[in-house]
């Protein structure tokens, strides 16, 4: 009943229709030796397949499960399997050790379990009319004839799920069903995910990391609740069962899947946008001077839609009546120290000059028909548009020369938005359907843009809205379109800490909201948080001038800014130990105590580096309860009176305080 759920979606995931359930019947070993445990399987309904069970790291297991005449397709690995990892198997029943990693194989019935922590696999749950309640180790065979793998394990009574990606719902996912499936969210107050990523952290001391592009489907304690359930609709069940800490685990997934990328040293400074609306040359030129005169803390400037003729936004080109010299302008801002920042997206609209030759050389994404897709990716708001189809050589050598046009006019970075539409319904150029292309359609979008960026600027920084497992090694990422409101700055503090749980440490938000605008207590709490996070930057559909919204607004801001500033050096630091280690730049709260309720319940807060507590005020009125973490905390200014932890505390902090604390003993600033 709830309008949300009748609002229409651009590619929405595939529905997965259930025919017949068809879990693993029996297990037969073939192979235990160093390199792992191989078993021939059988289904119920008779299918015969293989399940193996490989080292990955030394806290890590590879567990595969291929049925015997499932048809290849084509589909990426977004995974890197280690080699040169050994096992010990031995006993019966037969036990494969890693150095931090010890499995049991019980085979009658099959079973994995896991000594510690102690995890066992769920395949025999009924209710009490005998009915299955979880999605045991096997196969579900859909209405359409393919199938979708799935598993099962059972959760402990007091387990907190993390991860996953972006989730504006908040970080702990116990108690929901999440489907990883990269979409336009439309805000930032609901179910659905610009980020998603099949990585999956309990807080018990193990991991799940997917290796998939499709839509895994994750049942947290949801349909049972002594249970949780992860569905792969492809062609095989790949995934890495991973042990550890959560930070020890999150440094496991940067080695499968590769290190984030740290962004250039001025990126760490303050951004301010012109905002999503006409912009010139002239008015660049304001804002920078104003910026200067002001003395407000910035180094980058970006230039957001506009930057282009109204409406033709897939074009990559100068609006030259607005900017009638780019290369002057970008010449006299880096003089007075700027870096400058564009928007871009990798769709090509119908009424776009480019459109036809596009068309005409097979350079975009094709239905099932074979006619050249298209379709709406702006929400109704412009002309239809077409999906460039980053899998064609041709196409992909068109768009990385039109993207180094652009930067070579002295444009420091791109800001890549959208990147969510692949309907399920299309083919691209290499073979891959909809259904495999959509979520992997992130990373190969950014990792266009990184690779020319790279060879122009000289590094790979992207400013992302989209991203799939991997895409850590983007950089930057922004959490969205979230409206102006209190409501909506709080689920963005939760989206980003969700993203630190699934191993994206450098993410950003839109200082005081995309949509709407905020008023000055608002814009000052949300700049405040903003000038706190991992990247800072002022970006909406009205001004995000600091100096907007009133003096006293602007004083606070302004010392938040100068704040920010200050901290760099640490905040510098910080983030190379996050890509040295693959921990968060901004640490929740549950990651360094995952033992602690206290801890799981604190979700509106958390640590930048290791010594800087971070509660960012979600509500008018300047009040808000923190949990002070163990050890002694000093307020960052003021009578520096200590508060020992682990407490909650009621606090009160005047507009121009910022929401921050210092660890007793520790040098930031």
């Amino acid at each position: 009943m709830h309008p949300r759920d009748r609002t229409p979606w651009v590619a929405p995931p595939p529905p997965l229709i259930p025919a017949r359930l068809d879990p693993l019947a029996g297990a037969r070993v073939t192979r235990a030796d160093k390199d792992g445990v191989t078993l021939d399987v059988r289904t119920v309904a008779g299918r015969t397949g293989t399940l193996r069970l490989r080292p990955a790291t030394g806290n890590s297991l590879r567990i595969t499960l291929r049925l015997d005449g499932v048809p290849k397709a084509a589909r990426v690995s977004v995974v890197t399997a280690p080699t040169g990892t050994e096992c010990t198997v031995e006993g019966s029943p037969l036990t494969l050790r890693l150095d931090r990693l010890c499995l049991t194989v019980h085979l009658s019935p099959l079973a994995l379990e896991l000594t510690e922590p102690h995890l066992r696999q769920a395949t025999d749950v009924s209710d009490p009319s005998d009915r299955t309640t979880v999605l045991p180790l096997g196969v579900t065979e859909l209405t359409d004839g393919q199938l979708a793998y799935h598993d099962s394990w059972f959760a402990e009574p007091d387990e907190h799920f993390y991860g996953l990606g972006e989730r504006f719902t908040g970080p702990d996912l116990r108690g929901q069903r999440v489907d990883c499936w990269v979409e336009d969210a439309q805000g930032s107050t609901g179910t659905r995910s610009y980020k998603a990523v099949p990585f999956l952290l309990s807080n018990r001391g193990y991991a799940v990391l997917v290796d998939t592009t499709t839509a895994a489907s994750f049942d947290l304690a949801h349909s049972n609740t002594g249970a949780w359930s992860l569905t792969v609709p492809d062609e095989e069940l790949d995934y890495y069962l991973i042990t550890g800490t959560p930070s020890e685990c999150l440094s496991t997934y940067r080695d499968l899947t590769g290190p984030a990328l740290l962004p250039p040293e001025w990126a760490f400074g303050p951004w301010i946008s012109g905002g999503f609306r006409r912009d010139s040359a002239a008015d660049v030129r304001e804002r920078a001077r104003r910026i200067r005169e002001l003395g407000f803390p910035c180094g980058v400037l970006h230039l957001d839609t506009y930057w282009q003729r109204e409406g033709r936004w897939s074009d990559l080109e100068w609006d030259t009546e607005a900017f009638p010299d780019p290369r002057g302008l970008m010449t006299d801002l880096s003089r007075q120290g700027f870096h400058v920042s564009l928007w871009m997206n990798p769709y090509i609209s119908v009424d776009s000059p480019y459109f036809a030759e596009a068309d005409r050389n097979g350079w975009f994404l094709h239905g099932t028909s074979g006619a050249t897709w298209i379709g709406q990716v702006w929400g109704g708001a412009h002309p239809d548009s077409a999906v460039l189809d980053l899998t064609h050589p041709g196409a992909v050598d068109w768009f990385r020369d039109r993207v180094r046009q652009v930067l070579a006019t002295g444009v420091s970075v791109l800001k890549t938005d959208f990147g969510e539409a692949v309907p399920v319904a299309t083919v691209a150029y290499n073979g891959m359907t909809g259904d495999r292309l959509h979520n992997l359609y992130p990373l190969l979008f950014h990792d266009l843009v990184a690779e020319v960026t790279r060879e122009t600027a000289g590094h790979g920084l992207t400013w992302g809205r989209s991203t799939w497992t991997g895409g850590q090694r983007h950089g930057a990422k922004w959490t969205g379109d979230p409206n102006a409101s209190w409501q909506d700055l709080a689920s963005t503090l939760r989206a980003g800490l969700s993203l630190s749980f699934s191993g994206h440490p450098f993410w950003s938000h839109d200082i005081g909201g995309f949509h709407g605008t905020p008023d000055p207590e608002l814009f000052v709490r949300w700049a405040q948080f903003g000038l706190l996070s991992p990247l800072s930057r002022f970006h909406g559909m009205t001004s995000r001038l600091p100096w907007d919204f009133g003096e006293e607004a602007y004083a606070a801001v302004l010392h938040a800014a100068w704040l920010r500033a200050s901290l760099l050096p640490y905040v510098r630091r910080a983030a190379v130990d996050a890509v040295r280690t693959g921990e968060p730049l901004a640490r929740p709260m549950a990651l360094d105590h995952p033992g602690r309720p206290d801890a799981h319940a604190a979700d509106l807060q958390y640590l930048l580096g290791p010594d800087l507590l971070v509660a960012p005020l979600y509500a008018p009125g300047g009040r808000r309860q923190v949990w002070i973490p163990p050890g002694e905390w000093l307020p960052y200014t003021g009578r520096r009176i200590p508060v020992t932890g682990p407490a909650w505390r009621h606090v009160e902090l005047p507009l121009a305080t910022a929401p921050l604390w210092l660890r007793a003993g520790a040098h930031v600033l």
